[in-house]
């Protein structure tokens, strides 16, 4: 018959090839086949979970999807972000709600539990480790209790920590690793299977600002190509390493998006602060808002930022006031979150 088109799509899920790609065959005419590759975009769906602890309400109706990025979900201590990543990652059961992971039901069946957490890599905030087993011994032990065997286990294991750079601590026991050695060897547990999605819980807890360099610039590197979920408090972390941000208050997520576009929306222009020698007033100029007595800064709102500041200090300098220091401040998540929820992500736990 002419013009008869069969489609039919064949999984290729299965624990020897673990894929996020389908196959299509293609029947035309009767005489001709095809195949191609057809791509699944969505590692992870995560439709209205919540979880309650008696009557309190920890995360409440969260729905998101994640494909290939890395996505940050970011707020303050006590906001339900820890209990989010507990329930997507299999640690925690929700209380409702849904999480698909590669397509199957991660709270279904024994058996859809089994086989989606194969694709699953967490590392909680504080993961314990075997304090008197050195790092290569622990994540060796690590792999083989997620199925893998000795010899697999072991190259996997030096193949994650020559990637995250322990190559010289790698036979020293545990309990001697720095917090930021603790930190990468943590992502290697998580990674030790390949999994397609990973999930970390605040990866750059207690780390300096050159060790949170440090650590992401390794992995980018090691998650490359997978689903990288993560949560932080630090909007400078979420903006700097993240290709989306979901913001997270009360166990509700309240603003979503890349941070270019939740700072366009929601955040006020970028602003000029003039710190003024003492027994100065302010000048009200054109985008004045605010002054502040004790710490003496006048900050006014900028459009163009550069010109903007030539002629606030222009126009002071005429006056015979000389600034102290002059700051053009650019908005950020954390101005974001505020705006968003009316409280400094500090003050919001």
């Amino acid at each position: 018959m002419q013009g008869l088109l069969l489609l039919s799509i064949v999984s290729t899920h299965s624990v020897g090839r673990r894929s996020s790609r389908g196959s299509l065959f293609i029947t035309l005419d009767g005489y001709s086949l095809w195949w191609c590759s057809v791509r699944v975009s969505t590692n992870l769906s995560v439709s209205g979970i919540s979880k309650r602890f008696g009557d309190i309400v920890a995360v409440d109706e969260v729905s998101f999807e994640a494909g290939r990025e890395v996505l940050a979900i970011m707020g303050p201590n006590g906001s339900g972000k820890t209990t989010t990543l507990s329930m997507i990652s299999g640690a925690l059961r929700p209380s409702s709600g849904r999480v698909v992971v590669m397509g199957i039901d991660l709270w279904g069946s024994r058996d859809e539990m089994v086989r989606a957490r194969r694709y699953i890599g967490y590392a909680p905030q504080n993961i314990l480790f075997r304090s008197r087993l050195s790092g290569l011994e622990n994540l060796v032990w690590i792999g083989m209790m997620r199925g893998l065997g000795y010899r697999d286990a072991r190259r996997r294991a030096r193949e994650l920590i020559e990637r995250l750079e322990l190559e010289d601590h790698m036979d020293r026991p545990v309990e001697k690793y720095s917090g930021g050695m603790i930190r990468r060897l943590s992502i290697a547990s998580a990674l030790i299977h390949d999994p397609e999605v990973l999930v970390l819980d605040e990866p750059s807890s207690g780390l300096d600002p050159r060790a949170l360099e440090s650590l992401w610039s390794l992995l980018l590197r090691v998650a490359s190509g997978k689903t990288l979920i993560y949560s932080t408090h630090n909007p400078y972390e979420a903006e700097r390493f993240s290709s989306r941000v979901l913001m997270m208050h009360r166990g509700r997520i309240v603003a979503s998006g890349t941070a270019e576009e939740l700072i366009r929306i929601y955040s006020p222009s970028p602003s000029i602060a003039i710190y003024l020698p003492d027994g100065t007033k302010p000048l009200v100029l054109e985008g004045y808002r605010s002054f502040d007595e004790k710490s003496l800064i006048a900050v006014y709102e900028a459009r163009d930022p550069h010109r903007d500041l030539e002629n606030i200090v222009a126009a002071y300098t005429r006056r015979g006031i000389i600034p102290i220091r002059v700051e053009i401040k650019r908005p950020g998540l954390g101005e974001v979150f505020i705006i968003v929820t009316g409280t400094p992500l500090e003050e919001a736990g």
